[in-house]
């Protein structure tokens, strides 16, 4: 059996594996991580061995995780080890994968791909929320902690569902999570609205972006200011960088130790940085920048006295 489970649903993607798990013993499980192949060894290599049954050995059951980050080359050779026919399962978890290239025409050939995406909008992420603790752990959650959750964690299902079940494993005697047990467990963490704003900014979604940057507004007042600036600043210079690197035809797990810390080449690819990129005209986004250094200053002289006004100065900049 081979099975492509492709999305950024964390938690349905592990829900899944640990279904393609049960029953296994852990002799007869194998698993892998794309990122430890980018500059030598074969993962193709190591996987075809795994599932290679032996006179001492059944085929082993295979995991291979961040596939997403798998070099071209590599990619072509899984497909041609899957083409010629395996024993064993196999189960390749990727973030995405562009539908035209031969491993994942294979794969849809072969109707092995499966997709896991997250609910994308606050509010979707607190339908979701509600679903999930009356399905999952029997119990509910008002509306109001729902969307505190949601606002606070993103779209991070996994981080979600763990963030519940440290509520209910402090009281099991929980019936309903409200706004004390959110305040007392998960921080209101305002970095994660900064990336929420950052990716939207990145791919130009004014209409999505624009209710989420309001929101901030009504929430922090004068004080998002600054912070907004400079998120937008910083994500605007990093699509910036990987225009140029990109024109230089570099690869992108190079590009991604470049721009980001080490062992973070999984976050290039998940939150769609080059898709970003490619956004934005040659041009356009030094032009941002440089707008947002002159409302930086523009803030500190006092041009800006109200919210409306900024609110209309970065919606400009989407233009």
């Amino acid at each position: 059996m081979i099975l492509a489970l492709i999305g950024l649903d964390e938690f349905a993607k592990d829900e899944r594996i640990a279904k393609f798990w049960e029953g296994l013993p852990s002799s007869q499980r194998k698993v892998f991580f794309a990122s430890e192949y980018l500059r030598e060894g074969s993962l193709t290599a190591e996987i075809a061995k795994a599932l290679a049954a032996s006179f001492f050995e059944p085929a082993a059951n295979v995991l291979v995780r961040h596939c997403e980050l798998m070099l071209a080359d590599e990619q072509k050779r899984l497909a041609s080890l899957m083409g010629g026919g395996i024993q064993g399962n196999l189960v390749l978890d990727f973030s995405e994968l562009d539908k035209r290239s031969s491993l994942y025409k294979l794969l849809d050939k072969s109707k092995a791909v499966e997709f896991f995406e997250p609910p994308k909008y606050t509010n979707d992420v607190q339908k979701w929320l509600e679903s999930h603790v009356q399905k999952h752990f029997e119990k509910r959650i008002n509306q109001q902690a729902a969307l505190y959750i949601a606002d606070a964690i993103g779209a991070d299902t996994k981080r979600i569902h763990n963030e519940i079940k440290k509520i209910f494993l402090y009281d099991p005697n929980i019936q309903e999570i409200n706004m004390q047990h959110c305040a007392l467990f998960i921080k209101q963490d305002r970095d994660v609205p900064a990336y929420e704003l950052q990716e939207l900014f990145g791919f130009r979604n004014i209409k999505a972006f624009l209710p989420r940057f309001r929101r901030i507004l009504a929430e922090e007042g004068d004080g998002a200011f600054m912070p907004v600036v400079g998120a937008l600043r910083n994500h605007a210079l990093t699509l910036l960088h990987i225009q140029a690197m990109r024109a230089k035809n570099l690869p992108d797990y190079e590009i991604a130790q470049k721009i980001l810390p080490p062992n973070r080449t999984f976050t290039y690819q998940r939150n769609r940085l080059p898709a970003q990129s490619a956004c934005w005209g040659q041009n356009a986004l030094q032009k941002v920048i440089l707008r947002l250094d002159e409302l930086s200053y523009g803030k500190k002289t006092g041009f800006y006295e109200d919210l409306p006004s900024f609110e209309l100065a970065i919606c400009n900049l989407f233009l």
